[in-house]
């Protein structure tokens, strides 16, 4: 990955007078994400996360463009800097080159559980769903739990959520396909009431606190 150093405020200020594009400096004024600024920006962090998060698939640099609301460009010089690094591979297609994660790489585990941490599935949905005023507590369940937890396995397909408050399932509906849109991945809301949750007698529900579910937000 290309270096975030900006160097010397003298190097700066002769780069200024070179005129430096204005892309570049938007950039630079880019906000990173609320984790560690380990990511030069959050577009990053994301095009990353739908690369090496979930399911492992082929995908165009238009989709990827459509998918990050970004522009093609930006896309493709940033897949082919990934690219250079070892971190993912290329392919032409007559649908144009289309990118896949390298699991061969040595980067590719470390760099993976990077990206699940800080732009995966917990930081995504605790996001989306803890903006809702209605929404008392939040937790993440099924594969995507086990694998916070370390479980090996298939990296998950699905994003299971379980949601507690008294929020309507169009409500919970509408922030899952926000949750979905930025993570590439389907996300299912599962909502209860404070006093369904706290019932003992819901055979469901006691089968997700006997999976140690991950607690996103709450008391």
């Amino acid at each position: 990955m290309r270096s975030n150093l900006v160097g010397s405020a003298a190097e700066f200020r002769r780069r200024r007078k070179r005129r430096v594009p204005d892309a570049f400096l938007r950039e630079l004024r880019a906000p990173l994400p609320p984790q560690p600024p380990i990511f030069r920006s959050r577009f990053q962090g994301e095009l990353l996360a739908r690369i090496l998060l979930g399911p492992e698939r082929e995908t165009t640099m238009l989709d990827l463009a459509v998918m990050l609301r970004s522009d093609l460009g930006s896309v493709m010089r940033e897949v082919e800097s990934l690219a250079h690094a070892g971190v993912v591979t290329l392919r032409r297609t007559l649908a144009g080159r289309v990118v896949v994660r390298d699991t061969t790489s040595p980067l590719y585990e470390p760099l993976a559980q990077l990206i699940m941490l800080t732009f995966g599935p917990a930081t995504v949905v605790a996001d989306v769903f803890g903006r809702l005023p209605a929404v008392r507590e939040l937790h993440l369940f099924g594969a995507w739990a086990r694998r916070y937890e370390d479980v090996q396995g298939d990296p998950p397909g699905d994003v299971e959520v379980l949601v507690i408050g008294d929020i309507g399932p169009e409500v919970a509906f509408d922030a899952a396909q926000q949750a979905a849109a930025r993570l590439g991945l389907p996300v299912h809301p599962v909502v209860r009431t404070v006093a369904q949750w706290q019932d003992d007698n819901d055979p469901f529900l006691r089968e997700i606190r006997a999976s140690h579910p991950i607690q996103l937000t709450g008391p």
